[in-house]
């Protein structure tokens, strides 16, 4: 069967007079991610209409693709019928005979008030018709049905969608600007490079290397996560900062407690200076409030005072477990719980600090080479 696609926009349709510049940014989102369709727009959506036919399991992989771009409310393949109510019945068939369910229900909409028969008549109908053809091998069932039938009416045509995948929500990545992600090894940070996806902002990538002897595993499983996120929101960029000699001057000279505050700030330091420079509007971390000791509100403080750009950090009240079901939707979880060692591991402190002061992490960093060794690590990025 040719089935087509309907993407249905989620927050696009509450603009007001830039709603184009929404729609275009997604619609270019989805030739970027989502190949071999011809898009037509519809009142509150696309029609993706394939240059090739697609078989049954291409179509469930390419639902699950487009359900992870931002700006998608939901998603369903999608038969369309003239509007008229044979054409109607004869499609409604069709989709019920695809997924062959043992309970349905139908749900229309009308956005062409001129159609002669109302919504509720029109599900009424449609339904009495499938259970016409069906006899006593399927069944109504307007609380839990297995298949829940969408008739929608427009004007010229009208779409009959089958079983619809929940998308991302939000606005099309690109219409909200240009971030910088601190990308670590772990599982937060690509969930919160995600959620501020989900909010219109193309998300590039830096990371702080440590330069262990598996350097080559090091640099594989980050690229790994970046082309997993890629996936979502397009070509990305990464950037990875050699951190070795930076390394060796915290450890050599800070005091271990507070190794880990002097470390991000460090980190903070190096990416807002490459993040001003190559116009970036903010940087993005996975922190968390509480999560780990160098995320406490005191040490937040000291830390993000290491940079003045605007810091975002969406995850900031979210627990792990949330934040853990969010990296297995979006593929990266997988990924992100593969052996590894990030710069922060090797600072962790036995007692680290946990109520860092401004005035006594300013005088520790007066007795490093920071400014130096700052600049020659960004002078050696890749």
């Amino acid at each position: 069967m040719n089935y087509s696609i309907i993407v249905h926009f989620d927050e696009i349709v509450l603009k007001g007079k830039n709603k184009s510049k929404f729609i275009m940014q997604l619609r270019a989102n989805i030739r970027e991610l989502v190949p071999g369709f011809n898009i037509d727009k519809l009142s509150n959506g696309f029609l993706l209409v394939p240059e090739q036919k697609i078989d049954s399991g291409e179509l469930d992989v390419t639902l699950q693709k487009i359900s992870l771009i931002p700006g998608i409310s939901h998603v369903a393949p999608v038969l369309t019928a003239d509007t008229e109510i044979e054409s109607i019945y004869k499609q409604a068939l069709e989709i019920v005979n695809y997924y062959k369910p043992k309970t349905f229900k139908i749900e229309t909409s009308r956005t062409y008030k001129k159609f002669p028969l109302t919504s509720p008549i029109v599900s009424r109908d449609v339904g009495g018709y499938v259970l016409q053809n069906y006899q006593d091998e399927l069944k109504g069932d307007v609380h839990n049905p297995e298949l829940t039938l969408k008739i929608e009416i427009e004007k010229d045509k009208t779409y009959l969608l089958g079983k619809k995948v929940e998308g991302v929500s939000g606005i099309p990545v690109g219409s909200a600007g240009k971030i910088l992600c601190l990308l670590s090894g772990g599982i937060d940070s690509p969930v919160a490079a995600f959620q501020m996806m989900r909010r219109g902002a193309k998300v590039n990538f830096i990371h702080f290397h440590n330069q262990t002897i598996n350097k080559k595993g090091v640099e594989n499983k980050i690229k790994e996560l970046v082309e997993r996120l890629e996936k979502i929101q397009g070509k990305s960029r990464l950037i990875i900062v050699p951190f070795a000699d930076l390394q060796k001057e915290v450890i050599s000279k800070c005091p271990a407690a507070e190794r880990m505050i002097v470390y991000r700030r460090t980190m903070y330091k190096i990416a807002e200076l490459i993040a001003k420079k190559e116009g970036y509007g903010a940087l993005v971390t996975g922190d968390s409030l509480s999560q780990v000791a160098s995320q406490t509100l005191e040490n937040l403080q000291v830390i993000y005072q290491a940079a003045d750009m605007l810091k975002l950090a969406p995850l900031m009240g979210s627990n792990k477990r949330d934040i853990m079901k969010e990296a297995v939707k979006i593929g990266t979880y997988d990924i992100s719980i593969k052996p590894y060692e990030d710069c922060c591991s090797l600072l962790i402190a036995k007692h680290p600090q946990t109520r860092g002061e401004l005035d006594n992490i300013l005088k520790i960093e007066e007795k490093l080479n920071l400014d130096q060794l700052i600049q020659e690590a960004i002078d050696k990025v890749n």
